[in-house]
């Protein structure tokens, strides 16, 4: 569930630059006309920072451990990024009490917003996929969301209470589904569950799916151990 074209979050560029043996992009840091803290692989026309810088070296085989701690220092600049976003501190009690309500470790519902969507209640992705949680509408109905007029589902969804729990219920049953398997949950979460099952329930073979884990599980790491 990528956010739309040309504007990704820290996290994505972070430790998709550190895990992608061929990742090549500096991450640029600006704050939208919104006021959000956006970042971005290309620096737009106002005012920037570069944050994290490519490495053109090319990684080998010998470097493996040496790209997992690079990814975990990532994940670590991510958190403190996140931590002090306001757009996190917004919504910090709403990602409780769906942790409470629905049984998820409150530290990997965080792992997964921030990787999701950046804590942006309004990103959009080019499959559909909306909001903090990056929920599509048709998953939304399964748990019982519905338009009302004046009011699109999609744009239902950019409510963050709303967003959360329907996420959250959705993370609850996906970890019952695959026996408290959390790399398994989260590959249904970006893939479906569909898709893991045909994988033999295991992370399927899709290189988005994959990476996927291993963003939310590095910044997972780091929630648990900071």
């Amino acid at each position: 569930m990528a956010l739309r074209r040309g504007v990704m979050s820290l996290l994505g560029l972070a430790l998709g630059c550190a895990l992608h043996a061929q990742a090549r992009a500096d991450v640029w840091k600006y704050v939208d006309e919104n006021g959000v803290t956006q970042f971005t692989n290309q620096p737009p026309n106002k005012n920037v920072q570069l944050v994290i810088q490519s490495n053109p070296a090319t990684p080998s085989p010998a470097n493996l451990s040496e790209r997992q701690d690079s990814g975990d220092a990532a994940a670590q600049r991510a958190v403190a990024v996140m931590n002090a976003s306001p757009a996190y501190l917004a919504v910090q009690g709403s990602l409780s009490a769906a942790s409470q309500s629905h049984g998820v470790n409150y530290e990997l519902l965080k792992a997964v917003v921030a990787t999701e969507s950046a804590f942006n209640t309004k990103a959009v992705s080019h499959k559909g996929a909306v909001g903090l949680m990056q929920i599509m509408p048709a998953t939304a109905m399964r748990y019982g969301v519905r338009s009302e007029p004046g009011s699109p589902l999609a744009r239902k969804l950019t409510d963050p209470e709303l967003n959360i729990q329907t996420g959250t219920r959705y993370l609850a049953d996906l970890l019952r589904l695959f026996g408290g398997e959390t790399e398994l949950a989260l590959a249904a979460y970006n893939a479906g569950e569909g898709a893991v099952m045909r994988a033999g329930k295991r992370i399927p073979n899709f290189k988005e799916t994959q990476q996927y884990v291993k963003k939310v599980m590095s910044v997972y790491r780091v929630l648990q151990t900071g």
